[in-house]
């Protein structure tokens, strides 16, 4: 698997899993190959409905967002998910 297949898989998934709470701008955040497991780890964030908080009336231009990160682990030839977890990569 190349790496832009890893990315479309992974922002599938997480578009796929989280596809009943409204998700939206799902997006890479950043991406990794393990050499030694021959895994792929990819970081896709996205905002949910509720991560919307609205400003003040006299602020009111644009109401605050939140971005929620998810780390996917995928087999590097199967594709298969491994797992899915909070945040960004470790640091190496």
């Amino acid at each position: 698997m190349d790496i832009k297949e890893a990315v479309k898989t992974a922002k599938q998934y997480v578009a796929d899993l989280f596809d009943d709470e409204g998700i939206s701008y799902i997006g890479l955040e950043e991406i990794k190959f393990e050499t030694n497991s021959h895994e792929w780890l990819v970081t896709v964030g996205f905002e949910r409905r509720w991560d919307r908080t609205p400003r003040p009336i006299s602020t009111m231009l644009e109401p605050t967002r939140k971005r929620t990160y998810k780390l996917v682990r995928m087999n590097d030839k199967t594709g298969e998910i491994l797992a899915l977890t909070d945040g960004f990569l470790p640091d190496s």
